[in-house]
């Protein structure tokens, strides 16, 4: 009796999910990512008890201490995404910012626990580039933007993931309050709730290595000759600078949100992580959910010949989102403020799908790991980086009052959605020819290539 034919069946039906299965992968290390980043933003009341920091010290552990490692260890971890195992980039920053999720549970002074922090920073920010360029070569580029905007999910799917369990976390740390663990000793709820979170990262580090890494190729034509990717971009400076900008201002008013809501719900209306938790999840989830949905709309006008479909379509979103804060800072009902500020969560946030799908379509692939590394170096250290202490300044230092913390958020948010809406609206003069000439050159050259193979 011979088995043969069971084989290739095996290989051929693997060979139909596996792709599938790394987006689901990578987007399961997003949604760990962004709970170890953002389970802090749940933990400012307990932690200035224990520390007895200020709201501005706060701001500088969600900030600085984050972004800065997150942005400037960008460029090489996206400099080593194109040129070695993007599996092995993405393992090595799981577990090195578990690690530093970690430590920061065990952190006894400010000092310890922003340098934890910078580690968290500094291990996340390889994912994005690795994970970026490992979709767009896995799928056809008529799927590439279904399966980025799966993985472009993360933020939303992690953020109500940090809800959801963190709040439950946090709830089973504070009922077990002062448990003493081996080498460590005893432990406060939230130094536990860190160590809970950040410990089974290390482990589920090790699926990295459960799919292929995919061949790299060219979905748009090499750079010639000894180009370097700031070369590249300069010789494009109006579009990249306005993309560039646009997209930090949108930053701004996103980490703003992202920071101080938790904080906000809890001064404002006196709810606690386990009280407003699930709303936040529900929250969320619908927003997350969205994201899908404006990859399809995204799509239809892309094959519809709307080539700056990802841009122009966020731009028509940053409109709405002015008088959608400005509304939501102004309700005195919890519940009306939760309704309000989702649909300024679905409309605003979601915005690296846009920057991702935009550079795989306009930047050659040799250079996309290094391009991602830079849009996440200006995004990352001026919306992780300075929106949180902006909000922090204007609450301590202008109005010196912490009730205030909503009229600081609807500023920084309205202003800066309305300066990255006039910006990006700008780079749409520059986009789309750029995007149209990348395609009829890259349909030149491929053109070339199948003509020079023999027949």
């Amino acid at each position: 009796m011979s088995f043969k034919p069971i084989a290739p069946l095996q290989q051929t039906w693997w060979q139909r999910i596996e792709p599938w299965w790394m987006v689901g992968v990578l987007l399961m290390f997003y949604v760990i990512s962004i709970l170890d980043r953002l389970v802090i933003n749940m933990l400012v009341i307990p932690i200035q008890k224990d520390l007895g920091l200020s709201d501005f010290e706060i701001s500088l552990l969600m900030g600085p201490a984050f972004a800065i490692c997150f942005g400037l260890c960008g460029y090489p971890l996206g400099w080593m995404t194109d040129r070695f195992s993007r599996r092995g980039v993405i393992f090595g920053g799981i577990v090195f910012w578990s690690a530093a999720t970690v430590m920061t549970g065990l952190a006894k002074s400010f000092p310890v626990l922003f340098a934890a922090r910078m580690g968290v920073g500094a291990g996340e920010a390889g994912l994005q580039p690795a994970a970026y360029s490992l979709i767009a070569d896995k799928f056809p580029k008529e799927r590439m933007t279904t399966a980025l905007s799966i993985f472009g999910m993360g933020p939303k799917v992690g953020t109500a993931f940090a809800f959801a369990v963190g709040g439950w976390v946090i709830a089973y740390s504070a009922a077990h309050e002062g448990l003493v663990l081996p080498l460590v000793g005893e432990v406060n709820s939230w130094r536990l709730a860190m160590l809970l979170i950040g410990a089974p990262g290390i482990l589920l580090a090790l699926l990295a290595f459960t799919f292929k890494e995919p061949a790299r190729k060219n979905h748009v034509k090499p750079a010639a000759g000894n180009v370097n990717v700031f070369t590249y971009m300069g010789q494009n400076k109006p579009l990249f600078i306005s993309l560039l900008l646009g997209f930090a201002f949108s930053a701004v008013a996103a980490a703003s949100l992202v920071s101080w809501v938790p904080t906000y719900i809890t001064r404002e209306f006196g709810w606690s992580p386990k009280e407003y938790a699930p709303v936040m999840t529900i929250v969320n989830v619908i927003s997350a959910s969205s994201i899908l949905f404006k990859g399809v709309i995204i799509d239809w006008l892309y094959k519809r010949g709307i080539r700056d479909a990802h841009v122009r379509f966020y731009t028509w979103l940053l409109a709405v989102t002015p008088p959608l804060a400005i509304a939501a800072f102004c309700m005195t009902n919890p519940y009306w403020f939760m309704a309000m500020y989702a649909v300024v969560d679905v409309v605003l946030v979601s915005f690296l799908l846009y920057i991702a799908a935009t550079v795989q379509l306009l930047v050659p692939n040799n250079m996309r790991g290094q391009t991602t590394a830079i849009f996440m170096l200006v995004t990352a250290t001026i919306a992780a980086g300075i929106a949180p202490t902006i909000v922090a300044s204007l609450t301590d230092f202008v109005f010196a009052d912490q009730q205030q913390l909503g009229k600081s958020l609807m500023i920084v948010t309205t202003t800066a959605s309305i300066i990255a809406f006039v910006v990006l609206r700008y780079s749409l003069r520059h986009l789309r020819p750029a995007l149209e000439q990348q395609e009829r050159d890259n349909d030149a050259f491929t053109q070339q290539q199948a003509e020079a193979k023999p027949a």
